[in-house]
């Protein structure tokens, strides 16, 4: 079967089946939770001197950004050994995960090594604090790919209760060891970030049930290799997301680092406003309810008479608008609620002009995202991945700007995810356009 005809398997067997409301509630929760602390944390460590805040801030922003990108074509591959309803998902849940977690040491020594000349000549760490950076590397390289089996297994709650209660336990660790001696907050962090990675290989084991040993390993890392190329253009897409999300940021902490002498700084006016301009994101979830909308009539298409047929995908395509409508009034409506915040509370005005100008991007960039869910049923990854290659290509393009204002790197994130935007929107209307047509052509193809 032809790479795109594995695609439409591989969609149709990773539809959400669980409640889409349970679903959009478990994946906010934890990241407003993530957020929410991470800025109460960072605004009581006040006794830190501005070099431990440097570093501290450092340590954990470059393992969080670093592994998310790492563990981003990993993630999918994990996603879609477990998803196979010709194997045993427990078994295979903890085989695949056995060998994602060897990637992420793998990919954490790798790492290390290449960063470690920057980390210890220009940006000063002794080599205590490069050794912070480096578990914490590993520790949420390894969370994700744990994470991941248990979303490909839809059983959604479990990293929901584990990122709420373990980082209320990041907190607590941190706060105490601040508490104690300020120079120990990383420690306490790097604790309590443990904790949540065995919580999650816990519960791991608890859900899943143990392989079969006689089921060699290597068949598993075989299988593996065997994916990458039929998920090449949904590897790329998982990876250009992250990176679209980053590169702006890394942009200005790289030039602020300069300006300051200090190599990198991930503190300041832009950090504060862009990170609270991806919070209208989170109507992304807005993709579980459409998603379980339409499986039945995803794999029921070409199920019974003409005249049937053609009502589901007149029912298809009610379902797609009047999802896209409900994302974009909750985009809308977090984006009010986070700017009622920041002029009510924040009072900075570049803050506010960075999280404006990142929000509407937001709204442009979730359509992106969106629609990746659709254009694969066509075969049509690959405009996805090209959608968020524009991202970052204007993104990129701001970094002769930069020094006027940083506000620019915003504004390229906002100009490229209107260009992505259209890229994807317009090649979606087409695709709908001829409904019919494309579908079987491509069902012919496949």
């Amino acid at each position: 079967m032809s790479g795109a005809g594995f695609e439409m398997k591989e969609l149709l067997r990773t539809e959400p089946k669980r409640s889409s409301v349970n679903q959009a509630i478990l994946f906010i929760i934890p990241s407003i939770v993530v957020t929410v602390i991470s800025i109460i944390l960072f605004t009581q460590l006040t006794a830190l001197t501005d070099q431990q805040r440097h570093i501290f801030s450092i340590t954990i922003i470059a393992a969080i950004v670093l592994s998310l990108v790492g563990m981003a074509g990993m993630q999918l591959l994990i996603y879609r050994i477990i998803d196979d309803p010709g194997k045993d998902m427990d078994g295979t849940a903890r085989r695949g995960t056995n060998i994602g977690i060897i990637y992420s040491i793998i990919f954490s020594i790798i790492v290390t090594a290449l960063v470690s000349p920057y980390f210890l000549n220009v940006l000063h760490f002794s080599l205590k604090d490069f050794f912070y950076f480096a578990y914490l590397l590993f520790l949420y390289s390894a969370i994700w790919i744990v994470v991941s089996a248990f979303w490909a297994s839809e059983r959604y709650k479990y990293p929901a209760i584990i990122f709420t209660f373990s980082y209320l336990a990041i907190f607590a660790f941190t706060y105490g060891a601040y508490v104690y001696n300020p120079a120990y907050a990383i420690a306490g962090y790097a604790i309590g970030t443990t904790v949540l990675l065995l919580l999650c290989l816990l519960a791991l084991k608890i859900m899943f049930r143990k392989p079969d040993p006689s089921y060699k390993l290597s068949k598993m890392f075989t299988r593996l290799t065997k994916l990458i190329p039929q998920n090449s253009a949904a590897i790329m897409f998982n990876i250009f997301f992250v990176l679209a999300i980053f590169v702006d940021k890394i942009i200005v902490w790289v030039y602020q680092g300069v300006i300051t002498g200090q190599g990198l700084s991930v503190t300041g006016p832009y950090t504060e406003g862009a990170f609270l301009g991806l919070i209208p994101m989170f109507s992304i979830a807005t993709t579980a309810y459409f998603t379980r909308r339409t499986k039945s009539l995803v794999d029921n298409r070409y199920n019974g008479t003409f005249a049937e047929i053609v009502k589901g995908i007149k029912e298809y395509k009610r379902v797609y608008w009047t999802s896209m409508k409900a994302m974009l009034v909750i985009t809308l409506g977090f984006m009010v609620i986070v700017v009622s915040f920041v002029f009510f509370l924040v009072k900075d005005p570049e803050v506010l002009r960075i999280l404006l100008t990142y929000s509407i991007g937001c709204i442009f960039f979730v359509v992106i995202i969106f629609n990746s869910t659709v254009l694969v049923i066509f075969g049509k990854s690959n405009i996805s991945t090209y959608a968020v290659l524009a991202v970052i290509i204007l993104e990129l393009a701001t970094i002769p700007l930069v020094s006027i204002n940083v506000w620019y790197c915003a504004l390229g994130f906002l100009v490229g995810s209107f260009i992505g935007f259209l890229i994807s929107f317009l090649s979606t209307i087409r695709l709908f356009s001829n409904y019919e047509y494309n579908m079987f052509g491509f069902l012919l193809k496949s």
